[in-house]
């Protein structure tokens, strides 16, 4: 029962994540409303994708109650290769079993599948999936950002409610916080997440998530998932 809501999470966690951001030309005609800023944000991102070749990482999962020492943990080398291919490499383990077998690889396939084909463009975040509005201005780590609303066009387990925190100078995201637009199992209550990104070079990369999910008859447990130690290789 647990490591369906897990799993869950793990899912919704996967769907986020988007072809990293490299940085915006600088404009002195600042965008006016959310629809303007959000137009921005995919502009610049087709063109940053197009600029990666490949990077690698190193991540380390973890599944917790809160306020305990994780259950399980795995840190494995991650490589992207543009457009579409996603790899791992497992370089440690510890915990039970079952959440390696049904969490954490349930991730990592689910997170290969949503960089390619259709997954990719329905978990987008793009105007074809969310609608947007202007909600204000913020600081994330150090840097000014616009703040979006943004809903979904559908229910899909794919898709989630929340903010996204647009950096004003490379118009790419440093930040998004929400829930799934719809659960992704019968077991998840509820499944609030928070993705922080963290420029790296001409890129903006993920830095860490974390996924509080609330569990039908097992009460909460603690996706986290912390990103390091990236070498990145750019198109000339």
């Amino acid at each position: 029962m647990r490591h369906l809501g897990l799993m869950g999470a793990a899912v919704m966690a996967a769907s986020l994540i988007h072809a990293p951001a490299a940085r915006a030309n600088d404009d002195a005609n600042a965008p006016a409303d959310a629809a303007a800023i959000f137009e921005r944000l995919q502009q610049a991102n087709a063109e940053r994708a197009a600029a990666l070749q490949s990077y690698l990482s190193r991540r380390r999962y973890a599944v917790f109650e809160p306020n305990h020492e994780p259950d399980a943990e795995l840190v494995v080398s991650s490589q992207y290769i543009a457009p579409s291919i996603k790899t791992f490499e497992t370089i440690s383990t510890h915990g039970v079993g079952w959440i390696h077998r049904r969490v954490f690889k349930g991730l990592m396939n689910a997170e290969q599948q949503a960089a390619a084909g259709k997954g990719k463009t329905d978990s987008a975040i793009t105007s074809a999936n969310y609608d947007v509005e202007l909600v204000g201005t913020d600081s994330q780590r150090g840097r000014d950002c616009y703040v979006i609303a943004l809903t979904p066009k559908r229910r899909d387990k794919y898709l989630f409610v929340g903010k996204a925190w647009i950096d004003k100078q490379d118009f790419a995201i440093a930040r998004l916080e929400g829930e799934p637009a719809r659960s992704p199992s019968f077991w998840v209550v509820r499944a609030p997440f928070v993705r922080e990104y963290q420029p790296v070079g001409r890129f903006w990369l993920p830095l860490k998530d974390e996924t509080h999910s609330q569990i039908r008859l097992a009460g909460e447990y603690i996706l986290r998932i912390d990103y390091a130690n990236y070498e990145i290789t750019a198109r000339n």
